[in-house]
């Protein structure tokens, strides 16, 4: 049910990758996500060599399954070192992080035997690992939780479908079925979620972060530099939104990092209400706390029914276009 060229490339059973998520994707998570059919992905920004050691080996005794390790590209020395240690511990897949991962990692991963996942916000970032030597692509729109790009998911994945011969994965927004059938019908062969798995039982999320995420809407999120001075789409606090209101009248970089600093130590001494952690747009559809496996087999399930549903739509409506009249046919048949 719903097998794609993702299935065959990662070895999984359904095409559904874990976003990396700091602070909530743990060994657990991603060992959950790999045994209920998924691709689990363990994070890297914000961990030690030694942590990311220790968690991928505990991942191994949790799980026989394939999972992956995610590269944030955040300096030549973190991105190469953390390559490194996937190269020697036969880390099978990796993905990498939103942006440009720089020095070649993609190629070095590649001449190892690595399957690399980039994870791209555009078009222009998706030829450019695609030429290195991609096995797939990521295209993650700006409703994503985490570091974002300018584009959002609904445009971004059809083109970045047209411009590579590569596989794409879609990402940012999604986290139910109807997500999961859009995305399809954009062209790509699977889905990526991160905010949807941060709401599960097996989620190293902290119990207010699980609780924030039931009581917010589909506004509770917002863009912010504050966390790491790029634009980070996380839980929308009073923090961040005085942080962003004066960095909009800051007239000199100096008092741009004056306010940083000073928002930064805020932050960090918040208590609960004003504390943040990156999230998706999608946080305002999550109503409820769900195992990894309930998650995964509940997209699945709902996906048959939704195909069965549009299936019977088609058919009541008459003979549509021919393939050959539908854009983008030809590249979104790479499913």
């Amino acid at each position: 049910m719903f097998h794609t060229v993702l299935c065959d490339l990662l070895g999984i059973r359904y095409p559904i990758i874990q976003g990396a998520m700091q602070g909530a994707g743990g060994p657990r998570l991603v060992a959950a996500v790999s045994e209920a059919g998924g691709l689990g992905v363990l994070p890297t920004f914000g961990g030690s060599e030694k942590e990311l050691r220790d968690d991928i080996e505990l991942t191994r005794t949790l799980t026989t399954r394939p999972f992956a390790v995610n590269i944030t590209p955040i300096g030549r020395a973190f991105t190469e070192s953390r390559a490194a240690i996937c190269i020697e511990m036969g880390v099978p897949i990796v993905t990498t992080g939103r942006g440009d991962p720089g020095s070649n990692v993609v190629q070095k991963l590649k001449q190892a035997g690595t399957i690399v996942l980039p994870v791209v916000p555009s078009v222009h970032h998706a030829l450019r690992v695609e030429a290195e030597g991609a096995d797939a692509i990521i295209a993650s729109g700006m409703e994503a939780g985490g570091h974002v790009g300018r584009v959002s998911t609904m445009p971004l994945v059809p083109q970045v479908v047209d411009a590579v011969k590569v596989p794409v994965v879609a990402a940012g927004g999604l986290g139910d079925a109807r997500g999961f059938m859009a995305a399809l019908a954009l062209g790509a062969c699977g889905i990526q979620l991160g905010t949807r798995f941060m709401a599960t039982v097996e989620s190293e999320c902290a119990d207010w972060m699980k609780q924030r995420l039931l009581e917010i809407d589909e506004t509770g999120t917002m863009i912010s530099s504050l966390m790491t001075g790029k634009p980070v789409r996380a839980f929308a606090t009073r923090i961040l939104r005085e942080y962003e209101a004066a960095l909009a009248r800051a007239d000199s970089a100096e008092e741009r990092a004056r306010l940083r600093a000073h928002y930064l130590k805020e932050l960090r001494g918040a208590p609960a209400e004003d504390r943040t952690m990156a999230a998706g747009e999608i946080a305002g559809m999550i109503h409820d706390i769900r195992t990894v496996r309930e998650v995964i087999e509940g997209i699945i399930e709902e996906a048959a029914v939704l195909a069965g549903k549009l299936y019977r739509m088609s058919r009541e409506e008459g003979a549509g276009p021919t393939d050959s009249a539908i854009p983008g046919r030809t590249a979104a048949m790479k499913n």
